[in-house]
């Protein structure tokens, strides 16, 4: 291709630079080798020939169209799908054909119009063979023109209609041929077939291509050699041919063909931003789904840890009270029995611990360790049903109906990688709650509990429960109040000196008590509190694969956006540039 001047070079360079920039982003995004080819082909496009393919229903003459086009018998004719390939037409000193590759033959021809157009003729929009459809969809994106022919006597099928939607989103420039109009009687019918197409176009695809109504089979009869000039002008001009193929040379002047083989590449790059900005989209609104997915789990283990807080204290209350009611029988005890008329009975010391523990200690032990165990037993119920609560929510997310019809055309394995990390979020959650054991769960908390009451006591416990530790905690440390007792009444001091012994033990028993209390709420919320965090944690983990996830796609689709959006603007600029109407004229 001969370019005119620095400003189309230059401007060919920024499109070359543009199409190397969109294989970068179609690479990076994971889409599929068709779509990079594409782009590929397209950069290798800019420098070749310019490329017109000629389109249309098998039986609307594209071949005869061409050969009266190109006033020579090159392509060939039939009733019947004839065209078994595509047919890349070119300029060559002698007539020659060479097989490209399968399904695609490229024919030689001294042409002067094939110097600086190569003509693609392709098999019919409704072949016999599907493959020849694929074949012609895979040009039309390549295409710099494309001739649309449709046929007088059947315009604009509905497999044209379909064919003409693709043309259309590829944004290409159409110049729509009715051929045939030799079939058709006088001007009512023609009019009536233009007003068919004109508004079929125009109100099914948004389109207003240039129409040119011809008779190719009239158009090689003037040309052919033998006839006389008035004869072959008449023939000429009842065809109509002239003025699609002044149309057509007008349009494919040296500047013409510059400017519309440098608007092809951008209507090819309009489309896949057109469809990669969708599938980008849908995935952002999928994923600030599942970002709230995500947010919700967060703030229900928020809900879950506050919950359990609150209710906690509650429980705890009731430890201490076993506590508290414990020191108050000590008190009352204490200021009823440390008296002379009770001397007798302080001097026997067993005696004397055999009474403050029943009457005391009393059930404290039994208590205590029941109201552990309860503790551990709604704590144990509650985590079970949380890991329910978030196992239910991730099941009912996977299983959320998408449309995923855009993601598919896209490529990459977006797709499956989410859906893959759901299901095994969902599993993982699906396994704690089905192999979570109960007991087993119960008895590790209780005895991580007494554990840490055992290292607060700084003794062996052996097998002892919560209650007994806690009782023997509290009586190791407790004042010998019978000892002190009994040297005080046997130094003769117990009528001067026990009632300041009996104010000091109530007010040593209120301190010990105190401290007992405190002791164990402070050990029973730690191992509450460590419980708690162990718990959550397991959750957020169990969800966090996905979330990464999440917010890793989430940046990298936003990226796209931007990417997409910059690639938007420079296609915009170069169309104003390059003097394009646009791609949808």
């Amino acid at each position: 291709m001969r370019i005119l001047d620095e400003r189309w070079k230059d401007l060919a360079e920024r499109e070359r630079a543009l199409l190397e920039g969109v294989v970068g982003f179609l690479e990076g995004f994971g889409a599929p080798p068709e779509d990079v080819g594409l782009v590929r082909q397209k950069l290798d496009d800019i420098g070749e020939l310019f490329l017109l393919v000629v389109v249309g229903e098998f039986n609307a003459g594209k071949s005869a169209f061409i050969n009266a086009l190109l006033g020579a018998e090159i392509s060939t004719e039939g009733v019947t799908p004839t065209t078994d390939r595509i047919t890349v037409l070119r300029y060559a000193e002698r007539p020659e054909d060479r097989e490209r590759r399968e399904g695609v033959l490229e024919r030689g021809y001294p042409n002067d119009f094939l110097r600086e157009v190569a003509i693609v003729d392709t098999p019919g929009t409704n072949a016999i063979i599907r493959h020849h459809e694929e074949l012609s969809r895979g040009f039309v994106p390549r295409s710099d023109l494309v001739l649309f022919v449709t046929s007088a006597d059947r315009p604009f099928t509905e497999s044209e209609r379909g064919y003409l939607e693709l043309i259309r989103d590829w944004g290409k420039k159409i110049v729509l041929v009715v051929n045939k109009v030799d079939l058709l009687r006088g001007d009512e019918a023609r009019e009536q077939v233009r007003s068919f197409v004109e508004e079929g176009v125009r109100s099914m695809l948004g389109l207003k291509p240039p129409i040119f109504f011809v008779s190719a089979y009239l158009a090689r009869k003037a040309k052919a050699s033998g006839l006389g000039g008035l004869e072959a002008d008449a023939l000429l001009s009842a065809s109509g041919f002239g003025e699609l193929e002044g149309y057509v040379r007008g349009l494919l002047d040296e500047e013409g063909r510059v400017r519309l083989k440098l608007e092809s590449p951008l209507g090819v790059v309009e489309e896949l931003v057109r469809r990669y900005g969708l599938a980008v989209n849908e995935r952002l609104g999928l994923l600030e789904d599942d970002f709230r997915m995500a947010e919700n789990v967060e703030s229900q283990l928020e809900a879950y840890t506050e919950d359990m807080r609150r209710d906690f204290e509650a429980r705890l209350a009731e430890l201490e009270n076993i506590v508290l009611r414990m020191s108050e029988r000590g008190d009352a005890w204490l200021e009823e029995n440390i008296r002379l008329l009770n001397i007798r009975e302080l001097l026997s010391r067993d005696k004397v611990q055999e009474r403050f523990k029943e009457e005391v200690v009393a059930d404290t032990e039994a208590l205590i360790d029941e109201r552990v165990q309860e503790l551990i037993d709604w704590m144990v119920d509650r985590n079970l049903k949380q890991w329910r609560s978030v196992v239910e929510y991730v099941n009912r997310r996977r299983q959320a109906r998408y449309d995923e019809h855009i993601i598919g055309d896209v490529g990459d394995n977006f797709e499956y990688n989410r859906n893959q990390l759901l299901q095994s979020v969902g599993r993982n959650a699906q396994d704690v709650v089905r192999r979570y054991d109960r007991e087993r769960e119960s008895a590790e908390l209780a005895l991580s509990i007494q554990d840490a009451v055992t290292r607060t006591a700084a003794s062996g416990a052996g097998a002892l429960g919560i209650g007994a530790l806690v009782v023997t905690l509290f009586t190791t440390r407790f004042l010998d109040v019978t000892g002190l007792i009994a040297v005080a009444i046997l130094g003769g001091y117990g009528l001067f000196v026990l009632p300041n012994r009996r104010r000091k033990a109530r007010a040593e028993f209120a301190q010990e008590t105190e401290a007992l209390r405190e002791r164990l709420v402070e050990v029973v919320r730690r191992q509450f509190e460590a419980e708690l965090s162990r718990s959550v944690e397991r959750m957020r983990e169990a969800i966090a694969p996905y979330t990464r996830f999440v917010r890793t796609e989430h940046a990298r689709m936003s990226e796209a956006r931007g990417s997409l959006s910059g690639i938007t603007d420079e296609v915009e600029a170069l169309r104003a540039e390059i003097g394009a109407p646009g791609v949808r004229s």
